[in-house]
């Protein structure tokens, strides 16, 4: 027993070493893992400009290009700009700069030196950290919500919260909480209010913001692919869903093109950290050329999201390469006499394999739901066979980045089946984009300005929550001691040339100035406040005046409408009279020539006596009303003459 007690601290001391060496080899081969998020500009209105990483040529931005951290963005005058990170979305007003500087998948961090942003913040996972840096401030959201952040470089920072939580961050490390309908707006680099107002009217950019915002809200492709899948808003527009028994839920794009088939109407462009990627020029093409797999069904392409998980994972390009001056064989595919390359995209079930270093825990990752071993990625691939899904060019055009659609060519199917998969080709030296020159001028670099040790929240504003810890480090700062991980960095990024100018000037013209006594410096903030009173008294004025014209347009409106009414109500009641006098002048027609009809029917019974019984006319009454009273008056006369006959007579007898 006593020498197994003696022995087990020598095996200990010999097995701690080589524990300790797997342990960092494990943690170093992660290291090397790149970032498993993405953005991409979804829309674009006028003229945005992108300087990738490392490049100080700005060229125009865009659809479907993947930005990550380092990558810059300019909107000109008038133009806007839609980037979607995952389960966030910042939309970006004219004149505004925005830097990336981190982006992965516990924390997005960017600088925004000038310039609009609304940010929309779906989800807040457990210890992710969501960050907007000004020349003046740090902004973190603590909740999901609706942000919006509008920095001026010479006068400050407004921070409006239309709903969620925040926390801002001063040069100092103090902090401040604000809450929904919310907006504050900060001078200088410590947190100095300068003017608080509780629920902001909205402009033309919330309006167009929420618009949108409301739009992504009803997407129906949400129902089948998770929001942190970067582009998915986009398919409704452009395809339809479907149900398969064998692959569950598929979408069909609408194309009309003859020959198309995945990765082929679009251009490869080397970025990094994961090289060759596809950009399709497509409005709907990010989501189904980074995530999913596709398949033919019957003679149509779908798109195959299959069961992606709740954090997916991006690739640059689901598909596998044939040829090419990277061949693990010396099998070579010769275009027009030049070395090509083929690909063809990968099939449901199919597994994926970088051509950049990546550890055995993200192969699993990226190739969800697909057991992964030595075989899984020469196996035969369904399309490899396919004339329809086989894309090649000549491996020059494929460095250089030019448009697919133009200089590809078809390749017989079977020497491509013969040929083992192979890698694309080496990286090209650092160039600069192939697109046009943009017109913004290029912002220049300004030193960044790391944040104190943090202070408690001012004693003026709301309760402050616990911080969240970043599991990230700031790019270009050194790196901090554990009890300053909870403190952002305040940055200040590049600005165009014409806006440093005037900032120049104006510091120029400070210093120039002498300097202030204190009682003129509280004579110019007390002027400064007045015409701060002022112009909120102008604004309730405006605002009252308008309540005033809504309330007399209501009235207007109302009286109209009783108005209305009463026309309608006057001619239903005029209708129904004139249906009434219809009705009883057709009951007494009818009346009428019933006895008509009843006259005629006792005429046609009575025959020819009916005619002689007939009463007789008022003429013929009249005849013979004479000729009876001719006649009494002739018995009349011949009376009178037999009366004195018989006088006569009784005389000459006495």
């Amino acid at each position: 027993m006593t020498a197994h007690r003696l022995l087990f601290p020598v095996f200990l001391s010999r097995l701690l070493p080589v524990l300790l060496l797997v342990l960092g080899s494990a943690g170093a081969i992660a290291e090397t893992d790149p970032p498993a998020r993405v953005a991409s500009l979804s829309h674009i209105e006028g003229s945005v400009v992108l300087a990738p990483t490392g490049d100080t040529e700005w060229t125009d931005a865009v659809l479907n290009r993947p930005l990550t951290r380092g990558d810059r963005l300019w909107t000109d005058r008038g133009s806007r700009a839609e980037v979607h990170l995952g389960s966030a979305v910042l939309h970006v007003d004219g004149e505004t700069f925005l830097d990336l500087t981190a982006l992965d998948d516990q924390a997005f961090q960017a600088s925004l030196n000038e310039g609009t942003v609304n940010a929309r913040v779906r989800e807040l996972a457990a210890g992710e950290n969501f960050e907007l840096d000004t020349p003046h401030l740090a902004f973190r959201a603590s909740q999901p919500g609706d942000y919006r952040i509008d920095v001026e470089p010479a006068r400050g920072t407004r921070v409006t919260v239309h709903s969620g939580i925040a926390l801002v961050y001063g040069a100092s490390g103090e902090a401040q909480q604000l809450q929904a309908g919310q907006q504050i707006a900060f001078a200088g680099r410590n947190l100095e209010r300068v003017e608080v107002q509780a629920s902001p009217a909205e402009d033309g950019f919330d309006r167009w913001a929420a618009d949108r915002n409301r739009a992504e809200d009803q997407s129906i492709a949400a129902r089948y692919v998770p929001r942190e899948v970067v582009g998915y808003q986009q398919l409704d527009a452009y395809g339809t869903w479907a149900q398969d028994p064998s692959y569950g839920a598929v979408w069909y794009p609408r194309v009309t093109v003859a020959d198309w088939a995945p990765y082929r109407y679009g251009h490869w462009e080397s970025i990094a950290p994961w090289g060759w990627t596809w950009i399709d020029d497509a409005p709907w093409g990010f989501a189904p050329f980074h995530y999913g797999r596709w398949a033919v069904i019957g003679s149509r392409w779908c798109w195959v999201p299959g069961r992606i998980g709740r954090r997916p994972i991006y690739s640059p390009a689901l598909v596998a390469f044939v040829g090419g001056s990277g061949s693990r064989s010396n099998w070579n595919l010769s275009i027009r006499s030049s070395p090509g390359i083929a690909w063809y995209p990968l099939a449901p079930g199919e597994a994926w394999r970088p051509t950049y270093r990546t550890s055995p825990i993200y192969l699993r990752n990226v190739n969800r739901n697909i057991v992964v071993n030595n075989n899984a990625f020469d196996t035969a691939h369904v399309h490899r066979g396919r004339a329809e899904a086989l894309t090649a060019m000549r491996v020059e055009d494929f460095s250089r980045g030019r448009p697919v659609h133009s200089h590809w060519t078809r390749v017989n199917p079977a020497e491509v089946a013969r040929a083992p998969l192979a890698t694309p080709p080496a990286m090209p030296e650092p160039r600069r984009s192939a697109g046009p020159r943009a017109n913004a001028p290029p912002p220049a670099q300004v030193p960044g300005v790391v944040v104190g040790q943090p202070r408690p929240p001012a004693q003026s504003a709301a309760p402050v929550v616990s911080r969240p810890q970043p599991q990230f480090a700031v790019p270009g700062l050194q790196r901090r001691e554990p009890a300053d991980r909870g403190r952002p960095a305040v940055r200040q990024a590049e600005r165009p040339p014409q806006v440093r100018q005037e900032e120049q000037r104006a510091r120029d013209e400070q210093r120039r100035q002498p300097v202030q006594p204190l009682q003129l410096q509280q004579q110019e903030r007390a002027r400064r406040d007045q015409q701060v009173q002022q112009e909120r008294v102008q604004r309730e004025q405006q605002l009252q005046a308008q309540r005033q014209l809504d309330e007399q347009r209501r009235a207007q409106q109302v009286q109209l409408q009783r108005e209305h009414a009463l026309r309608q109500q006057q001619g239903a009641q005029e209708r129904r009279q004139r249906q009434q006098e219809q009705q009883q002048q057709h009951a007494i027609q009818q009346q009428q020539r019933t006895v008509q009809q009843q006259q005629q029917q006792q005429q046609q019974m009575a025959g020819p006596a009916a005619v002689q019984a007939a009463p007789p006319q008022r003429g013929d009454a009249r005849e013979r009303g004479r000729q009876a009273q001719d006649s009494r008056e002739e018995h009349r006369s011949q009376g009178d003459e037999e009366g004195r006959g018989r006088g006569r007579g009784y005389g000459r007898g006495g």
